[in-house]
This record gives structure tokens, C-alpha cells and sequence, in this order.
């Protein structure tokens, strides 16, 4: 059997749950679900590349992906029961790292993956993975590119940053390679080529600029406190980087593995949300949130699989991990370190997050069953960040033609969406910081770069209006947070607007935050694509108060300002009141001749 094939049953043995015996069981988490159907959703786009819309430059390549199995087998186990024995790689082994040398660029056959996070429970091979990687790294991949490798391990602190860098010295003991290297206390020389491996200390993440990383491997991401070594190896001039990220769930939710690696990754992964990068592997084994909601339900032994591929598969394995259930069980204060450790579970994770997005996805509509010219609408402003995005929402609306179980008529509501910042230099800022391309949502309408110091709010309202005109709106109500917006909201008014302040209080807000979100589940919100309103929808997250919920400003540094400017409007939207409009008397007129 191919590699290929191999992983495509793997694949749809993952998402069926399969399970074969007691020591090989598919079941599978959410997320890594999602990495399967990507692949077998890659390769239906590699074989149609020459006739999709948008191509897909990525061709498997079965020789290269052999190539690293074949590789592993030459290294050897350095601890337990398999000490001194070959590498065999395991069926999730091959399905993550099989996937970063098989996919390869049509036209220059290199490696697809410039980036790769995995996420999974401790004791299963992570260390071995880094280790065989920055190997075959350093003496095939640069030996192919005619280049010398400086390879890097990057951990909290020297002994962290070891850990990879000695497992790999172990793994070539015994080996047919070893004769190929040079080892020292500090450097692991691949011979030929002179490339390197090397562990980093705190130091080198502060003042590492003369490094030139072909590869850096950051091991336990979770516990770097700042992103002093991801950004290292951004700087790379080679012609395949590559930046590794293995690590488990931490218990620090504000260091950048949490609030920037694991959001965004999950967010690759994630069909229901509009954040695409073809470069970037993504791999997650967790147990899903309904796994542990009752936390009795942690003693399900089928579901450690799901955060442990490798440690499941075998007697010791599972032993071990019982043994650390049955400690956690007794003390309490253990559980902490077992569910994060074991079972691959962000413990302080809280469970405030607004929308459910694949509820949210099935509101998108490829385009507006109705005519909407004519009809009302209530318009909402996000103007807090003058120096940053602004957005506003345009919210319509509509009574149909169907009635609830009460025999109430059922109210739609249409929304659109569009945002603004104020110059490129922002835009590149909030690009590298979101890590989302604000430049192709620019290019696809919707957003707005207004060539200005800060956002000009008459451009934003010149644009509202000139919108409403074209689609022959009637705008019944401008809605603001007055915080920010006080003088535009006075010219307005005094223009003839009805204008409305919407404070940004639990109070105020209340009513609108929960009361759209019902209506998104219940199907009565339409909305045509729109990444960008589609991503801020997928960072929003609420705060309550005494009951009350609001979308919460501080919890992220992602933007939610699209999120904030639709429930702004929403807000009044939800009492439209609805009369014959002027066309519907015009029409009635006319009917009596």
C-alpha cells in the first residue's frame, strides 16, 4: 500500500471512529477531524488544481513522503521498551509529518508547509518528531538545496531547549547515520553539508537578529511567556524554512501559544470560519469540550485516545496514564495537571466565546432572496478605534411570508458589513498582528483604507450614504456609541437623521447581544460572504454581569469591531415597526385604474 493510501484510510478511519481493538482505536477529536477532512479536501483540489477558480499550486509527491519513514527507520528509539530498536513511525505519525514532505509546489518542488503547529498530550514521541525532523533537515533537505542549515530548539530555558537537541544525539546512537555527523557538547554537524544544530538560550530570543534559521523548533510552546523565538524564525533566507511548533495544552491562557498559535491554528482547521493558510500544517489532539463538561466523564478510558495517539496504543502506555487518573482522582489539586498534561485540555479555558460558527455559517447565503430596494434600514457604527479599524452594519428587516407556532408573521434580518482603517501602514501592523490577509479582504471590497492619519468618519459616513442611495435604502435610524462619536452624531441630527446613542454597558447591550444570537440559531439572520465580518464574529467572545452579557472589548486583541457595529444596529432593528412602504401605496394606487 501507498503512503498515500495509507493516510487516506487513515483519514476516514478518524473521522468514522473507528476502532479495532483495544490498542488501535481511531476515535478522534473535533479538531483533529478537521485536519483529516483538510487532507482528503487537498487532495480533491490537487487532482482538479488545473480547473478550480483559485488554484491550488500543490502536487503529493509519494517518493518524498516515503523518504521520511524511510528515514526514522534508520534512527533509533532512545528510551523504554523499544530502546535500540528502529523508528517504526505510527499511523499519526506518518499522517503529520508524511503531510509536511509530500505536499510539494508544482513548479519548484519544495515543500508546501513553511509552518507547522502540533498540538498533543506529553509522552507521545513530540521530543522524538523535533529531534528526527532538524536531522534529516540539516543533511538531506540542505544536501538537496546546496545550502548550509542553521537549525535551532528553542525552549524557556538552556536545559528546555536541550531536550530535542539530546534526543537527537541518542536516536543516531546505533544508527547506520551516525557516521554522517559530527557531535559535540554544543553542535550536532551534519558532515558534508556543515549544517547545524544547535539549542538556544533566553539570550539568543533578545538578540538573536545574526541567526539565520533554515529551521527552528519551539518545544513547549505553551510555556514561552512572550513570541521572542517564533519571531526569530521569521527571519529566515533560505530557500525551504521551517518553523515547528510541537508543544501541549498550558495553563497560562495570556502567553502567545494560547492567545495567538492555538486561536489561529483552530481557526485553519475550522470550515465555518474564513481563515485559510495553505502553508500552514496544523494538527490538534484534545478532548473535545462535551468530553469533559462532566468531568466524570474523564474516566471514559476510549477517550484518552483522542489527546493520545501514541501513549494509547500500547499496555504501558494506558497504565500509565490510569495510574495518573486514579492520583488525580484522589487530589484534587492534581486534576489541574492531569487534564492539561494528559489529556491535552486548556484547564482555564472558559467557555465564553458568543457565536456557535457553524450556526453563524449557515446564515451565509451565495446572494439575497428578496429585493431589498425600498425597504428600511438601521444603520450601526463601531467608531473606538479612529487609529484602527472602523466598521459599520447595515441591518434590513424583513417580514415573510411564513408564520412561527404561535401564528406570528417570522422577522428576517439581512445584514451587511464593511470596515475601515486609515492607512496601508495600519493595515500591514493589523496583518501581522491578526495574522489574516487584511490586504486580500481590501482587494475583495470589503474594507476601506481611507489614506488618512486616522479614520475619517466623514468618509465612513459618505460611504453609508452614498450606499443607502445606491441600494435605495431608507435609513430609519443612525446608531452610535457615543463615546467616540459625539460630533458626528450632532451634525447628523442636525442634518434630519434620527441618530441614536447605544452605550456600551450590559444594560444597553443586553437585549441586542443575546437576542441576535438567538435569531443566527434560529436561521432568521442572511448575510452574504464576508471574511472579514466572519472572522471578528469567530474572536468575539461576551463578559456577563448579574446576567447580563455584552461583547467583551478587553478579551481579545483580535478585531470584533464588525461584531460590535452589527449589534449596535441591531439593537434598534429589533423594534422596526413595519408599514406599507411608499412603493407598496404607489402600487396599490395604480392597481385601481
Amino acid at each position: 500500500m501507498s503512503i498515500l493510501q495509507e493516510l487516506i484510510t487513515y483519514a476516514n478511519n478518524c473521522l468514522n471512529d473507528i476502532k479495532v481493538s483495544e490498542y488501535e482505536d481511531y476515535i478522534s477529536c473535533k479538531k483533529h477531524k478537521w485536519a483529516c477532512q483538510r487532507f482528503l479536501d487537498d487532495l480533491k483540489r490537487s487532482e482538479g488544481r488545473n480547473v478550480l477558480t483559485e488554484p491550488f499550486p500543490y502536487i503529493w509527491d509519494e517518493e518524498e513522503a516515503q523518504k521520511i519513514v524511510d528515514w526514522f527507520a534508520m534512527l533509533r528509539h532512545s528510551k523504554g521498551i523499544l530502546a535500540g530498536q528502529p523508528i517504526i513511525l505510527t499511523p499519526s505519525q506518518r499522517f503529520d509529518l508524511c503531510q509536511l514532505y509530500g505536499w510539494r509546489h508544482e513548479t519548484t518542488g519544495y515543500k508546501r508547509f513553511k509552518k507547522s503547529f502540533k498540538e498533543v498530550a506529553r509522552k507521545n514521541a513530540k521530543s522524538q518528531e523535533e529531534a528526527g525532523i532538524a536531522l534529516y533537515e540539516i543533511s538531506v533537505q540542505a544536501t538537496k538545496n546546496g545550502e548550509t542549515y542553521e537549525y535551532y530548539t528553542a525552549g524557556v530555558k538552556r536545559d528546555q531547549s536541550k531536550i530535542v537537541f539530546n534526543e537527537a544525539k541518542l536516536m543516531l546512537k546505533g544508527s547506520p547515520l551516525r557516521t554522517k555527523f559530527k557531535i559535540t557538547r554544543d553542535l550536532i554537524t551534519h558532515i558534508k553539508t556543515e549544517s547545524f544544530i544547535k539549542a538556544l538560550c533566553k539570550e539568543d530570543g533578545q538578540k538573536g537578529d545574526g541567526t539565520n534559521p533554515a529551521g527552528l523548533i519551539l518545544d513547549e510552546y505553551h510555556q514561552h511567556k512572550t513570541s521572542e523565538f517564533y519571531d526569530l524564525g521569521l527571519g529566515s533566507n533560505t530557500k525551504e524554512s521551517l518553523l515547528m511548533i510541537i508543544t501541549t495544552a498550558g495553563m497560562d491562557l495570556t502567553y502567545p501559544c494560547y492567545t495567538q498559535e492555538y486561536q489561529y491554528c483552530s481557526k485553519i482547521l475550522n470550515p465555518d470560519i474564513d481563515v485559510w493558510n495553505d502553508e500552514y500544517y496544523v494538527d490538534i489532539y484534545e478532548l473535545d469540550k462535551e468530553d469533559y463538561k462532566d468531568i466524570s466523564n474523564i474516566a471514559n478510558e476510549r477517550l484518552w485516545f483522542k489527546a493520545n495517539p501514541i501513549r494509547m496504543t500500547y499496555k504501558e502506555g494506558q497504565e500509565k496514564i490510569r495510574g495518573e487518573y486514579l492520583i488525580a482522582k484522589e487530589i484534587p489539586e492534581k486534576m489541574t495537571a492531569f487534564l492539561t498534561k494528559c489529556l491535552n485540555i486548556w484547564v482555564q479555558a472558559k467557555e465564553n466565546g458568543y457565536m456557535d460558527m457553524a450556526k453563524w455559517k449557515k446564515c451565509q447565503v451565495k446572494e439575497i432572496p428578496i429585493n431589498t430596494k425600498g425597504m428600511s434600514v438601521y444603520v450601526g457604527f463601531d467608531m473606538s478605534a479612529k487609529i484602527d479599524l472602523t466598521s459599520v452594519a447595515f441591518i434590513i428587516p424583513w417580514k415573510t411570508d411564513k408564520v412561527d407556532k404561535f401564528g406570528k408573521p417570522i422577522i428576517k434580518y439581512i445584514v451587511y458589513s464593511h470596515s475601515f482603517i486609515p492607512n496601508r501602514e495600519k493595515l500591514q501592523e493589523r496583518k501581522l498582528k491578526d495574522k489574516v490577509d487584511y490586504d486580500a479582504w481590501e482587494r475583495m471590497g470589503f474594507l476601506t483604507v481611507t489614506d488618512t492619519e486616522i479614520v475619517d468618519q466623514n468618509a465612513v459616513m459618505d460611504y453609508v450614504l452614498k450606499t443607502c442611495e445606491k441600494m435605495d435604502w431608507h435609513i430609519e435610524t443612525l446608531c452610535f456609541d457615543p463615546a467616540n462619536a459625539s460630533k458626528i452624531m450632532m451634525d447628523l441630527s442636525n442634518e434630519g437623521y434620527d441618530v441614536e446613542e447605544v452605550y456600551q454597558s450590559h444594560k444597553s447591550l443586553n437585549e441586542s447581544t443575546a437576542g441576535f444570537r438567538e435569531q443566527v440559531y434560529c436561521g432568521n439572520v442572511l448575510y452574504l460572504y464576508n471574511p472579514l465580518l466572519n472572522f471578528a464574529m469567530s474572536n468575539a467572545v461576551i463578559k456577563t454581569n448579574n446576567g447580563l452579557i455584552k461583547i467583551d472589548k478587553d478579551a481579545t486583541t483580535k478585531r470584533i469591531d464588525p461584531v460590535d457595529a452589527t449589534l449596535c444596529a441591531f439593537k434598534l432593528a429589533l423594534y422596526h415597526e413595519f408599514t406599507s412602504s411608499i412603493n407598496d401605496v404607489v402600487d396599490k394606487f395604480l392597481d385601481t385604474f
